[in-house]
C-alpha cells in the first residue's frame, strides 16, 4: 500500500470505521483495561483506524445524502462494535466463572483484591486468572486474532445493510452457554476436590464430634487447593485460548473475497 493511499483517505469511511473499531476497544481485554490511558488507547484504535480503512473500503456504502440516513448508518456501526466487543466479554466471562468457582473451592473467596481487568473488586484467584489470560494473550499473538477477527467481521455484516438482530442475539446466547460450560470444564477438578474435600471433613466430624473440623481443615484446603491451581494453571489457559479461538472463528472470513456494495 503507498502513502498516497493514506493520504486520500476519505473522512466520511474513516469515522464510520472508527464507530465500529472505537466500540471494540472499549471492550478488548487488555487494550479496555483500566491500566491502559484513555489517550492511548484512542490513540491506537485510530492507528489501527488508518490501517484498517482501506482494507476495507470496498465493502463502505457511498456518503448518505440525509442526516437520517447518516445517523442510522453510525449508530448500526456502533451496534455492531458492541456486538463483537459483547462476544470477546463473554468469552471472558467463562474464565471468571472458572476463577469464582476455583476461589469458592479452594476457601479463599473473601481474599479480595481490585482486578484490572474487570475493572471491580473481586476475587485474588479471579484476578491472577484474568491476568495470566491475558498476558498469554499478546504473548502467544492472540491479539492479533481479535484484530483480525474485528476485520473480517466487515465481510459478514457490512455497513449500510440490514442488521441480522436476530442471528445476533442467537449468536450471543449460544456463546454464553458455551461460555457457561467452559467455565464449568474448567473448574472440575476444583470441583471434584471440593466434593472429596468435604465428604471426608464430614466424615471426620462424626468421628470426633468434638473437634472443631472446620477450623482445622481450613489451612489444609487453602494450601491444597492453591497446590492443584499451580499444576492446573497452564492448562487452564491453554484450553481456555484455545476455546477462544475456535469461538471467534466464525468471523474469520477473508476480505479479499469481498464484493463491494454497490
Amino acid at each position: 500500500m503507498q502513502l498516497a493511499d493514506y493520504l486520500a483517505i476519505n473522512i466520511f469511511q474513516f469515522l464510520l470505521v472508527f464507530a465500529r473499531l472505537g466500540v471494540v476497544f472499549t471492550m478488548l481485554p487488555g487494550f479496555s483495561a483500566v491500566y491502559v490511558s484513555p489517550r492511548i488507547r484512542l490513540i491506537f484504535a485510530l492507528l489501527v483506524v488508518v490501517l484498517v480503512q482501506p482494507m476495507v473500503a470496498g465493502v463502505l456504502p457511498a456518503q448518505p445524502e440525509s442526516p437520517a440516513d447518516m445517523v442510522w448508518l453510525v449508530a448500526s456501526e456502533i451496534l455492531i462494535g458492541g456486538f463483537l466487543g459483547a462476544l470477546v466479554q463473554t468469552i471472558m466471562a467463562g474464565l471468571e466463572l472458572a476463577g469464582q468457582m476455583i476461589a469458592t473451592a479452594t476457601g479463599i473467596t473473601n481474599a479480595l483484591t481490585d482486578d484490572p481487568v474487570t475493572q471491580q473488586q473481586s476475587s485474588i484467584v479471579i484476578g491472577l486468572i484474568n491476568m495470566t489470560a491475558v498476558t498469554m494473550m499478546f504473548v502467544t499473538d492472540t491479539h492479533h486474532f481479535l484484530l483480525s477477527a474485528v476485520v473480517d467481521s466487515y465481510n459478514l455484516m457490512r455497513p449500510g445493510l440490514r442488521l441480522f438482530t436476530r442471528d445476533m442475539l442467537y449468536t450471543l446466547g449460544n456463546l454464553l452457554d458455551q461460555a457457561f460450560y467452559m467455565g464449568i470444564k474448567l473448574s472440575s477438578p476444583f470441583l471434584v476436590f471440593e466434593l472429596v474435600f468435604q465428604v471426608t471433613s464430614g466424615i471426620l466430624a462424626r468421628l470426633s464430634p468434638q473437634l472443631n473440623v472446620f477450623f482445622v481443615v481450613m489451612p489444609g484446603k487453602i494450601v491444597l487447593g492453591l497446590a492443584i491451581l499451580m499444576v492446573s494453571l497452564p492448562t487452564i489457559i491453554l484450553v481456555f485460548l484455545r476455546f477462544m479461538d475456535n469461538s471467534l472463528h466464525g468471523l474469520l472470513v477473508p476480505l479479499q473475497s469481498a464484493v463491494p456494495v454497490r
